[in-house]
């Protein structure tokens, strides 16, 4: 199944390649055998995991005889609407799945070939008595209004993208809808910090996967004695960035 998927991931990065789509758009939209195993392994965990729904997390006890429980429970049917990244399908659907939740997907079109594909692994693995419906695939945009109307049907809309899609969604559904429609992924590094271990997790948040939505792009410092990270990081991300740069042609 793994060739399978290669090939199909590797017809959606060729068509957006010749559709001139940016290069970081392309890295988030490849997936690498080393994305894939991590994917794997990632499944793996979550499926060992203890089933997370029915624990009581909180007792309080109101009155004599009266007793109020904080349970946890699926949330019902999510629609979920995400960018052009075959490996978020995986995320999303392993986590609903594993929460009991429903779930309606609509990804990025430059992925469709690679989403098909992922959808069809991941239902094929559903057991017959939970029924292979339980995670649908949305192929067309066009579908999205229509969706967005089922307020009595679909629970929860997570919109995942641009500050656009998030408040378009918003403004068009009577569903509550969880996104943020601004953001910046920030480091803040204090006064009392260790300036070597600081300056090692700026570069990795920036470098370990900048195609990535959760990459640094904002650093902050407190400015008594900052001066010398402020100075050293920018060094320290190019030179980490520079092996990245000859291997990727970025």
């Amino acid at each position: 199944m793994k060739k399978v998927i290669k090939v199909e991931n590797e017809a959606d990065v060729a068509a957006a390649e010749q559709a001139g789509m940016e290069k970081s758009l392309i890295a988030r939209l490849a997936l690498k055998p080393g994305k894939i195993t991590s994917l794997s392994k990632s499944l793996r965990v979550l499926a060992s995991m203890e089933d997370p729904d029915g624990h009581v997390l909180k007792t309080t006890e109101l009155a004599d005889g009266l007793v109020l429980e904080k349970t946890s429970s699926p949330l019902g049917v999510l629609l979920i609407v995400f960018e052009a990244r075959p490996d978020a399908l995986v995320q999303i659907a392993s986590l609903a799945i594993r929460s009991g939740n429903g779930l309606l997907l609509k990804g990025g079109k430059e992925a469709r070939r690679s989403n098909a594909i992922l959808h069809k692994v991941i239902t094929d693995a559903i057991p017959d008595h939970v029924g292979r419906r339980l995670i649908g695939l949305v192929t067309s945009r066009d579908e999205i209004p229509d969706l967005l109307k089922l307020d009595d049907v679909i629970d929860l809309v997570i919109p995942r993208g641009s500050n656009k899609l998030v408040s378009t969604i918003k403004a068009s559904t009577k569903i509550p809808v969880l996104g943020h429609a601004d953001g910046v992924c920030h480091v803040y590094v204090d006064k009392s910090a260790n300036m070597q271990t600081a300056k090692r997790i700026v570069v990795d948040a920036k470098v370990d996967y900048p195609a990535a939505c959760n990459a640094m792009e904002t650093l902050l410092v407190y400015w008594a004695g900052m001066m010398l990270l402020v100075r050293q990081s920018p060094r320290a991300l190019n030179e980490s960035m520079q092996p990245m740069q000859s291997r990727s042609g970025l």
